[in-house]
């Protein structure tokens, strides 16, 4: 499932990529770890299993890419984050290739799913 139409009449003006990696969500009182689902220079849809609500301002940070927004819809686990600003493209494209424990070529699914766990801090 992709954040959106990227084509065919979609309201987005840029397209989005997947992007599996992982991040954080800050607000002014907590941050939230998060696993990239897609992105763009525009905005970015997040999976977690706690997430701020619509409309808190938040911070988006991962691998040195940093971008201040506002959660614009939260659903099912999973978020959609408008940027007050463009991200800058070198960034878009460093998280478009950044290896992750997705691409890592990891043994199997319960290694995996282990691994996002112990990131999204969810106690077996």
């Amino acid at each position: 499932m992709s954040f959106g139409k990227a084509k065919g009449g979609g309201r987005r003006k840029s397209a989005r990529t997947e992007a599996p990696v992982l991040g954080t969500l800050s607000t002014i009182g907590r941050d939230y770890r998060v696993a990239l689902v897609n992105l763009s220079s525009t905005g970015v849809r997040l999976s977690a299993p706690d997430l701020p609500v619509e409309g808190e301002e938040v911070m988006f940070s991962a691998e040195n890419a940093h971008a201040y927004g506002f959660v614009v819809w939260v659903h099912g686990g999973q978020c959609g984050v408008s940027f007050e600003s463009p991200m800058a493209a070198s960034d878009v494209e460093r998280l478009r290739n950044q290896p992750s424990i997705w691409i890592l070529g990891m043994p199997g699914p319960e290694e995996r799913a282990a691994a996002q766990e112990w990131h999204l801090g969810i106690s077996p």
